[in-house]
């Protein structure tokens, strides 16, 4: 049993698009009434707000995170490498310990700092001339200085802890977290169309978790990226999935849930005033394989988790499958109650989830 009750406004709806859709800034996941809901993920003090039962301060940032399933795939050495990477990222060194340079290619030049260090995943590179020698790699900053990268990092890292204190509570369940971090995208964030566009023409690549954290907006790579990332910093499991259908690529979040694992979508839950009644939509929220598949058209056969196969990794588990065609009313998590309306003239339901 947990010690809140959390009741939620929504405004949200879903996206048809292959890789998104837009919405309206709305109210965070944090308080008992619509009235005491603050309005953004800024910080305000520490203390807790009128009736509101999540501490400010109850998260930090933690710079070492890195999925189980991530570790399965790149090893232990990669994983000890990206951490050196991120501790000296964060203290503006242009330097970092690695064993190898197969290592520090894949540390600086791969995914791991778009899924798991955001904050740089577009300012650094490696140097393929000089980069690595003797257990060292340089860190080459792009057309930033290492101090302006910096403020930009902490910027970023106060961000994160703020949206995470305004949002979740460190006693809620797995579920509840997941549940809370997809009502605030769904909330709080709108789709980029413009970034789209110049994503597909190959005009502009710089899409990260991190722009979409500070500009409120992005794409699903920057969506789904930012939304395990959240998980990953609360203590979620969490990876991000892509696949293919008639219209194109789209990433979305790939996340275990009491050692289950289960497809969301961030990106076709932004909210939207013209659609289902400006409520949060859990079609895309828990899918396993098959939803995933039926829905838009993306065929596990064709999946990458983390840029590899995605054999071995399935989906299956449909014990949230009674949520689709729903949408979100609130939160009961003492009483392990969600609330949900049904689009289809269902009227009001309970779903009851376990701890």
């Amino acid at each position: 049993m947990r010690k809140s009750y959390l009741s939620i406004v929504l405004i949200a709806a879903l996206a048809l698009t292959a890789c998104g859709t837009n919405a309206s800034n709305a109210t965070n996941v944090t308080s008992i009434s619509v009235e005491d809901m603050p309005l953004s993920a800024e910080p305000t003090d520490d203390t807790t707000t009128q009736n509101n039962t999540i501490a400010t301060n109850a998260f930090k940032f933690n710079d070492n995170v890195f999925s189980k399933k991530a570790t399965t795939i790149y090893g232990e050495k990669t994983k000890a490498s990206f951490y050196n990477l991120c501790a000296a990222l964060r203290k503006g060194e242009d330097t970092f310990e690695c064993p190898d340079e197969a290592t520090y290619i894949q540390c600086i030049e791969g995914d791991l700092l778009k899924h798991f260090f955001p904050a740089a995943a577009t300012s650094i590179s490696a140097d393929h001339t000089t980069g690595f020698a003797d257990g060292v790699g340089k860190i080459k900053y792009n057309d930033i200085s290492q101090e302006e990268f910096v403020s930009k990092e902490k910027a970023f890292e106060e961000k994160v802890v703020a949206t995470l204190n305004a949002n979740v509570d460190p006693s809620y369940s797995d579920f509840e977290k997941a549940l809370s971090l997809y009502v605030y995208i769904s909330q709080n964030f709108v789709y980029d169309y413009e970034m789209y566009e110049e994503f597909l023409t190959g005009t502009n690549d710089n899409t990260s978790a991190c722009r979409a954290l500070m500009e409120n907006k992005g794409i699903s790579q920057e969506l789904s990226d930012l939304y395990s990332y959240l998980l990953l910093q609360c203590g979620v499991e969490a990876d991000v999935v892509s696949g293919y259908n008639i219209n194109g690529d789209h990433q979305w979040s790939y996340v275990s849930i009491g050692g289950k694992n289960y497809h969301v979508d961030p990106t076709q839950g932004l909210s939207s005033p013209d659609l289902f009644d400006d409520n949060t939509p859990l079609d895309y929220f828990l899918m396993t394989d098959n939803t995933r598949a039926e829905r838009d058209g993306f065929p596990s056969s064709d999946y990458l988790l983390c840029g590899n196969p995605y054999t071995g990794n399935e989906a299956s588990d449909d014990k949230y499958s009674s949520l689709t065609g729903g949408y979100f009313i609130k939160l009961d998590c003492n009483r392990n109650v969600l609330t949900y309306g049904g689009y289809d003239g269902g009227g009001v339901q309970e779903f009851r989830y376990d701890d």
